[in-house]
């Protein structure tokens, strides 16, 4: 059974422990210790998570996610997208998919990085898209016929369409993988570290 936060800290008082802090470089190592297992225990949830979820498409998201330890604090980086597929994003016409959600599809449109992002997704096989090619092209204002689409194209068309006007689903695969990894003992964890009392907080930068 855990020991209460109050608890670590009066054995860290009556150990001396606390007058200690400062005079070498040993707590310093020692948490460091714990926040790399804590840092790559995150990553390989994250993974899992965003996996099961299937949120992962071009594959950055978990590239691009790392963690830094400068002294006594642990920075866990993330693509500023990250909470799109998390909270969910209403879509342009339909609120559905992520009713609760802070972010929303104001436009069609999608710049050209997302499109190539889609345009792999469907490529991998892990989106099955059907579209339908007309028969004609229509010439162009000099006679110059209109170039033809390829399927993938028309599918990458189709699928952030829908995507845009309908949202993406809540999935709340990061918030799985902070809540399976910082527990509840994590703070104490860390108190019986540095022999006071640690708060855990997230703060969600590059929100947009």
């Amino acid at each position: 059974m855990p020991s209460s936060i109050n608890a670590v800290q009066q054995r860290s008082v009556d150990s001396g422990f606390l007058d200690t802090v400062g005079e070498g470089k040993d707590m310093f190592e020692a948490v460091e210790g714990v926040f790399e297992q804590y840092g790559k225990e995150f990553l390989l949830n994250l993974s899992k998570h965003a996996n099961r979820k299937k949120v992962v498409a071009s594959g950055k998201l978990l590239s691009e996610s790392k963690f830094i330890i400068k002294g006594d604090t642990m920075q866990i980086i993330v693509p500023d997208y990250f909470d799109y597929p998390n909270e969910g994003v209403k879509g342009v016409k339909s609120s559905k998919n992520a009713p609760g959600s802070p972010y929303q599809y104001k436009t069609y449109g999608m710049n050209a990085e997302g499109r190539r992002n889609i345009k792999q997704y469907i490529l991998s096989g892990k989106a099955k898209i059907n579209t339908v090619r007309k028969t004609k092209d229509k010439a162009l204002g000099i006679g110059l016929e209109k170039k033809r689409k390829s399927v993938a194209d028309m599918q990458t068309d189709t699928l952030i369409y829908l995507i845009k006007r309908f949202g993406i689903k809540r999935t709340n695969y990061f918030t799985d993988a902070i809540n399976e990894t910082f527990d509840k003992d994590f703070e104490l964890k860390m108190t019986d570290v540095i022999g006071k009392q640690i708060v855990f907080t997230l703060e969600k930068l590059n929100r947009k």
